[in-house]
């Protein structure tokens, strides 16, 4: 039987860490989806069109991982994709408290949810798309942070909004 993870986020930017967590995430399943989350409460950094740009250009070298958009409950998306596991990155022992409520939440809303943690690598651990956004912001080089095919794309819609 295929199995099919779900890696979901908001993704704003896809930072390093990410593309990390897809590509080990990739070589653990059969398929998996990048879903990226549509909050309608919330106004991205770059806009969703952007943001999917971005992963499917990660994406691009993995032959087993796509990008889905969706909105709702990560629950609703997960049941509805039939997908074993849905994949979390974990930077630290605080994430990890915070992640284990939302698993617990969302096996109540569907009994099959499960969970894989995938431990961020060392050298990772401290980048954030909230320390990317601020960074960039301010004008700073976030190429150390994103992934290659992301820095020009930053840079560009910062200084010209498209």
């Amino acid at each position: 039987m295929a199995r099919l993870w779900v890696f979901p986020g908001s993704f704003d930017p896809p930072t390093r860490g990410h593309e990390d967590l897809i590509r080990r995430a990739a070589v653990q399943c059969d398929q998996l989806i990048v879903a990226l989350l549509i909050n309608p409460d919330k106004q991205g950094f770059l806009p969703l069109k952007k943001r999917i740009q971005l992963l499917e250009s990660i994406c691009e070298t993995i032959p087993n991982a796509s990008v889905e958009a969706y909105d709702g409950l990560l629950a609703d998306f997960v049941r509805l994709r039939k997908a074993d596991a849905v994949v979390r990155g974990v930077r630290s022992a605080t994430e990890m408290e915070t992640e284990l409520p939302w698993a617990g939440f969302n096996r109540i809303l569907y009994e099959d949810f499960e969970v894989v943690y995938l431990p961020a690598r060392p050298e990772l651990r401290d980048v954030s798309s909230s320390m990317v956004r601020q960074l960039a912001a301010f004008g700073g080089d976030v190429t150390p942070f994103v992934p290659e095919c992301d820095a020009e794309i930053i840079k560009n819609y910062l200084t010209n909004r498209t």
